[in-house]
């Protein structure tokens, strides 16, 4: 994170470092992204850059940051179901509360940056994956409740479940990612991904008696069927 150098800034000049390295990013992706471009962009030199930043990645962590803050204060007001009857109906909002926010412009380049410009293979997928842990563990908490209220299957864990889960969710958000950074309304094809995102993500929740390896290979269909926008 930041040092406190940064922090102490006034808010105004944080705002504007963090928007054009945001912009940025987006543009240019992670690894491609020119330190040098950047601070010229900013008018600031290089020494007055590691006097804020440890280095580019930090930079990018605290751009991020910004994002998932403002993510995890909406779903910490949204809270846990209440009840059973409102169960499968509060999961579902929480899920679009992620949503909702990519109709926002800088959502979704916050979205393309988790998603798309660090895979598996990075140096910082780690580092990714634990940053993003705090909204894991708010789906993850809900999928025990559902658990401990009949509406989750307990042949697997939580945690596995999660997994499965997220690796669906990444598929769909990955082609529904690209629509919305377009500028242009949701198509037809994007609300389809969503209603079907909705419907799969319940299937892999549900108990039942499918065994994982059918599990695993409907992840496969789904990013087949999400790679040849083959929606019906």
């Amino acid at each position: 994170m930041p040092l406190n150098r940064f922090l102490n800034l006034p808010h105004e000049d944080k705002e504007r470092v963090l928007q054009i390295a945001k912009k940025q990013f987006s543009h240019h992706g992670y690894d491609a992204m020119s330190l040098n471009l950047l601070l010229k962009e900013l008018d600031i030199s290089k020494g007055q850059f590691y006097y804020w930043f440890e280095d580019k990645a930090d930079l990018f962590f605290t751009v991020l940051k910004q994002g998932m803050d403002a993510l995890q204060r909406r779903l910490n007001d949204h809270g846990m179901p209440k009840s059973k009857s409102e169960y499968w109906e509060h999961m579902r909002n929480s899920r679009l509360i992620s949503e909702k926010l990519w109709e926002e412009k800088e959502f979704v380049e916050i979205g393309q940056m988790v998603y798309q410009q660090i895979p598996s293979t990075h140096p910082l997928y780690e580092r990714l994956i634990e940053f993003c842990s705090p909204l894991r563990e708010h789906f993850c908490e809900g999928i025990q409740l559902g658990q401990t209220w009949g509406f989750v299957r307990t042949d697997l864990s939580a945690s596995d479940l999660c997994d499965l889960t997220d690796g669906v969710s990444e598929v769909f958000y990955n082609k529904i990612l690209n629509s919305y950074a377009k500028g242009k309304p949701p198509t037809e094809e994007t609300l389809m991904l969503h209603n079907m995102l909705g419907r799969t993500l319940r299937l892999i929740l549900q108990p039942s008696f499918v065994a994982v390896s059918v599990v695993a290979a409907s992840l496969i269909a789904a990013e087949m069927l999400v790679k040849h926008a083959l929606i019906y």
